[in-house]
């Protein structure tokens, strides 16, 4: 489709205009430089949105140049950054024709104008943030849900930026001397042990009462529901003098552990277990008992009519068909083990977990010696809880097997 005559003479004359305005520009401030480079982003963007008004439609091209006036008003007059608007505009005219990359255009000078001292781990998050949005609404076209998410994100992006800032903050470099320190080495293997044992621990204990509490009504349930949050209810500092109370070497449980097995809790291993199992079991067992309650007991009363024991029919039909959210319980509870540091301070000081080392560390030498260790504990956390989360969406085959049979 060919352009009307009447119209052929509208992109030399803007082009004549756009050189004038810069000349007059240029000679004002005195910087022919940056004028000849703003002339040569304007030129290509009003040459852009000349092709992209026949390729598409005016008002297509409408939309283009309004973007390009708000991103102009944005980085030219708001930050005072005009060669960074060059760039910008030459990145935004050559991305005219594709409206989703331009999003993530968008992200990038919005990290790098408004959120300046930390755009690189801005830009990371709200880029996850828009493609993750881009594609939920391709899927779904409710508005009202979109802003839901959004709002979402919000508070997403608030707890992951502080995390991602403080990563970003240190060398390879340091991370690995601090890495070869002994020290670091043992409170590693040390934390990583005892949420382990907690976690078994918890697994043994809990599941069963889980499963009583989903499948009987007595006299007093909901006073033992009750008590299954209070860990997550009490300061880690109180968890720490409470148990001390009860398990130190002055408490008569303390000293007939002592002196019957020869168990000291306070400053040892078992102490650092009690104090993750305290402040970790409400994790998994609500995840287990909400299981349960869901999957309910019909199959288990076929088990039963069909002549299976009640222990059979546990680990053949019920545990199996909980097995997935036992295992994420498993999970959040190894996790909020690792994490424990207030009722360790109290209880365990010394062996070292990495969270106690690291507050240690702080107390004594400061922010820039604690960094390193700080960031080592996040990426073994993280990269722990990514495999972990791996399992539990590609269990081990006897868990499949297990779940197939228990619904067949």
């Amino acid at each position: 489709m060919k352009e009307p005559r009447g119209r052929r003479w509208l992109l030399p004359a803007a082009i004549v205009l756009l050189t004038a305005g810069h000349v007059l520009w240029s000679a004002r401030s005195g910087d022919w430089g940056q004028g000849v480079v703003l002339w040569c982003a304007n030129l290509f963007a009003l040459v852009r949105g000349a092709m992209l008004a026949e390729e598409r439609s005016p008002r297509y091209a409408a939309k283009y140049a309004a973007g390009y006036l708000l991103l102009a008003g944005l980085v030219a007059w708001v930050s005072k950054a005009p060669l960074l608007f060059a760039m910008f505009a030459f990145i935004y005219a050559g991305l005219g024709h594709r409206p989703y990359l331009l999003g993530y255009l968008a992200v990038f000078v919005f990290s790098i104008i408004i959120v300046t001292p930390y755009w690189a781990q801005a830009a990371i998050l709200l880029s996850l943030v828009y493609a993750v949005v881009t594609a939920v609404q391709r899927r779904w076209r409710e508005n009202f849900l979109l802003a839901l998410l959004l709002v979402g994100a919000v508070l997403l992006v608030l707890v992951a930026l502080p995390i991602l800032y403080m990563v970003m903050q240190t060398s390879p470099q340091t991370l690995l001397v601090t890495l070869k320190e002994g020290e670091f080495g043992r409170a590693l293997i040390t934390t990583l042990a005892t949420s382990s044992i907690t976690t078994l621990l918890v697994l043994v204990l809990g599941v069963p009462l889980a499963y009583v509490m989903a499948r009987t009504e007595f006299p007093g349930k909901q006073a033992l529901d009750s008590m299954i949050d209070i860990p997550i209810l009490i300061p880690q500092s109180v968890v720490g003098i409470a148990l001390l109370v009860l398990l130190g070497p002055k408490a008569p449980v303390g000293q007939f552990l002592l002196q019957r097995f020869g168990v000291t809790i306070s400053g040892t291993l078992w102490g650092i277990v009690a104090c993750q199992l305290f402040v970790s079991s409400p994790f998994l067992i609500r995840s287990a008992l909400n299981s349960f309650e869901q999957t309910g007991p019909r199959l288990e009363h076929v088990s039963r009519t069909l002549g299976a024991p009640p222990s059979s029919t546990f680990f053949r039909i019920s545990l199996p068909l909980a097995s997935r959210a036992i295992f994420a319980g498993a999970i959040l509870t190894w996790a909020r083990a690792i994490s424990e540091t207030g009722s360790l301070m109290i209880v365990a000081y010394h062996p070292f977990t990495v969270s106690v080392l690291a507050y240690d560390t702080f107390t004594q030498y400061g922010l820039e010696e604690t960094r390193p260790l700080a960031i080592l504990l996040v990426l073994v956390c993280l990269w722990v809880f990514v495999v972990l989360r791996w399992m539990r969406g590609n269990p081990p085959r006897f868990l499949s097997r297990s779940r197939r049979r228990a619904t067949i």
